[in-house]
C-alpha cells in the first residue's frame, strides 16, 4: 500500500512539475536598468518571450510544447549583441555573470540538460572567442586590405576544423547526453550519414525517442533535401478538424508549399498576400501551408489568433516534410508545377519599394494569369 502510494504521488509531482513550465531567473551584471532581454526558440527561429531588466535582474516563466529545445538568452546593448545558448526543458534555470561573461561563460545551474553544454562551452569558447574577434576584424577592413582579409579567412578556417575535431570528440566521450544528441544533428553533414547512424544507434532509447531523437531519425530516413528540378515528396497533414490533406491530390495545378510557423512576424504578415494570390489564379494554384509548431496547442493557438488556414503533421520543424524541403528558417517557400517537379525553392517574405511581395513576383514570373 504504501509503495503504491508512493508511485501516485511520484506520478502527480511530475505532471505537476512539467505543467509549471521554466523558470528562468538571472542576475546580470554590467547591463544598464531597462535593458531588455529576449527568449528565441532556434528550431523555430522565433521570439517566444521577452523581459526587462531591473536591478540586475530579471525572471522569465513560460512553457516550451516540446523539450528539450534550443534557446538563445540575448540581448542588444550599446550596439553590441549578447547572447547565451542553452538547451532546456520545463525547469528551474539559474542564470548568473557580467555582460563580459557572454556568451560562454555565464554560471547557468539548475538544468542537468544543460550541463552537457556548459561542458561543450568550455571546451570551444576560445576557438569561438578568437573566430568572432576576426571575423569582426574582417568587416571593418576596406578593400585595400585584401592580403588581411585573406590571413584572416585562412584562420577563420583552421579554427573551424579545429572546433569540428573537439565537438566530434566531445561526440564520442559524452554518448549518452541531450547536448551530444543535438550536436550530432548539428554537425549530421561533417559526419556522414554512415558514422551519425552508428553513433546515434549507440544512445539510450530514451534519447532516441526524444524530439531531437526523432529528428535525427527522419533525417536518416528522408535523405538528402530536395532541389529545384526534383519531383515533389509528397507528405500526409491535417487541418484543425482532423481532415488529411495531401499535396499530391493537387496534381494538374500549381501547387506553393509554404512552410510557416504560429512565432513567425513574416509568415504572419504574408497571409494577405497569400490569400490575393490564392484568388488571383482560380483552378491554376493551390496554396497549402504546413506548421512548422512543435506543440499542437501553439499551432492552434496561432489558427484561432490569425485564422490562417494552416495544416500540421504532428511534428513540425522535427518532422520528415520539413526535412525533406530543407526548411532551416521561416517562411520557406517551394512551387511546384502542375507534372509535379519544383521549379523554385526560396526563403524569405518581403516587399519592395512598390509595395510588391516577394511571393507574388516569383508567381507571376512562372505562372501565366
Amino acid at each position: 500500500m504504501k509503495k503504491t502510494t508512493f508511485l501516485i504521488l511520484f506520478f502527480l509531482f511530475s505532471i505537476a512539475g512539467h505543467s509549471q513550465g521554466y523558470q528562468i531567473t538571472a542576475h546580470l551584471t554590467g547591463f544598464p536598468d531597462g535593458t531588455v532581454f529576449y527568449l528565441k526558440n532556434l528550431d523555430v527561429d522565433a521570439v517566444i518571450d521577452s523581459t526587462v531588466l531591473r536591478n540586475n535582474a530579471f525572471t522569465l516563466k513560460g512553457s516550451l510544447d516540446a523539450t528539450p529545445q534550443s534557446i538563445w538568452l540575448y540581448c542588444n546593448c550599446d550596439n553590441n549583441f549578447y547572447y547565451s545558448s542553452m538547451l532546456i526543458g520545463n525547469e528551474q534555470i539559474s542564470v548568473k555573470g557580467d555582460k563580459k561573461d557572454f556568451p560562454f561563460e555565464l554560471t547557468i545551474t539548475g538544468s542537468p540538460i544543460q550541463d552537457g553544454i556548459n561542458v561543450l562551452n568550455l571546451l570551444t569558447k576560445d576557438g569561438y572567442t578568437l573566430r568572432n574577434k576576426l571575423f569582426s576584424e574582417y568587416f571593418t577592413l576596406g578593400d585595400s586590405l585584401e592580403a588581411r582579409k585573406d590571413s584572416i579567412l585562412r584562420v577563420i578556417h583552421d579554427l573551424d576544423s579545429v572546433n569540428l575535431v573537439v565537438r566530434t570528440r566531445f561526440i564520442y566521450e559524452h554518448p549518452a547526453s541531450y547536448a551530444t544528441l543535438r550536436e550530432l544533428f548539428y554537425l549530421k553533414k561533417s559526419l556522414g550519414p554512415d558514422t551519425l547512424r552508428h553513433l546515434f544507434a549507440i544512445m539510450p532509447s530514451s534519447l532516441q525517442k526524444s524530439q531531437l531523437g526523432i529528428r535525427i531519425t527522419n533525417y536518416l530516413a528522408v535523405g538528402d533535401p530536395v532541389k529545384k528540378g526534383d519531383l515533389m515528396e509528397d507528405f500526409e497533414a491535417f487541418d484543425k478538424e482532423g481532415r488529411s490533406h495531401r499535396p499530391s491530390a493537387y496534381k494538374g495545378q500549381y501547387v506553393l508549399l509554404d512552410f510557416s510557423t504560429t512565432y513567425c512576424g513574416p509568415c504572419i504578415q504574408s497571409l494577405a498576400d497569400l490569400r490575393k494570390l490564392s484568388s488571383a489564379y482560380p483552378g491554376k494554384l493551390t496554396i497549402i501551408t504546413l506548421s512548422g509548431d512543435v506543440g499542437k496547442k501553439t499551432w492552434l493557438d496561432g489558427l484561432n489568433r490569425d485564422h490562417p488556414d494552416w495544416l500540421w503533421d504532428g511534428k513540425g520543424i522535427y518532422g520528415r516534410a520539413m526535412l525533406k524541403y530543407g526548411v532551416t528558417g521561416f517562411p520557406t517557400f517551394c512551387l511546384v508545377d502542375p507534372e509535379g517537379k519544383i521549379v523554385a525553392l526560396w526563403a524569405g517574405y518581403g516587399k519592395d519599394k512598390n509595395g510588391v511581395g516577394n511571393v507574388e513576383a516569383k508567381l507571376r514570373s512562372i505562372i501565366p494569369l
